[in-house]
């Protein structure tokens, strides 16, 4: 005997299967990104926190314009450069992140926060600091010595 399903119900099955699937992967997504918070980033990237508390974006401004030609410098450091301003974390276009600032240091602090890939605080030093300044305290780090060391070898 055979199943028989009329052909519009399937297709309204296919339909309701589709729906699911779609709601279970974006479930999944945001569930990854609402969970993020600054210890996400540990081990994986070194991070450049510009914290601007009272919301007052201009030093911030002025500080990424000075980052801006060293794209390249910052990507072979990987390192990754965000906003705090008072409320929540931008990325460095200065748009809306989901990652969670309960668990921010210094939140008061008006400047720049280097974060060490061990989630450490490597640089606290109000505005402005200049890229090479950031660059030269990452390529004395040893983590980054060894990064280096592993990239040229054969």
């Amino acid at each position: 005997m055979a199943f028989f399903i009329p052909l519009d119900k399937r297709k309204g099955l296919q339909r309701m299967y589709r729906r699911l699937l779609y709601l279970v992967i974006l479930l999944l997504m945001s569930a990854n990104l609402l969970g993020q918070d600054l210890n996400d980033f540990r081990w994986k990237n070194r991070l450049l926190l510009l914290m601007a508390p009272q919301g007052d974006l201009v030093n911030t401004r002025e500080q990424l314009a000075l980052f801006a030609p060293f794209e390249k410098d910052i990507e072979d450091r990987e390192l990754i450069i965000l906003v705090f301003d008072g409320e929540m974390i931008l990325d460095k276009e200065l748009k809306a992140t989901s990652i969670d600032v309960s668990k921010i240091p210094h939140k008061g602090f008006q400047g720049v926060l280097l974060f060490g890939k061990d989630g450490g605080i490597k640089l606290k030093q109000p505005f402005y600091v200049t890229p090479i300044r950031i660059f030269d305290l990452i390529d004395s780090m040893p983590m980054r010595q060894s990064e280096k060391r592993r990239k040229n070898s054969p």
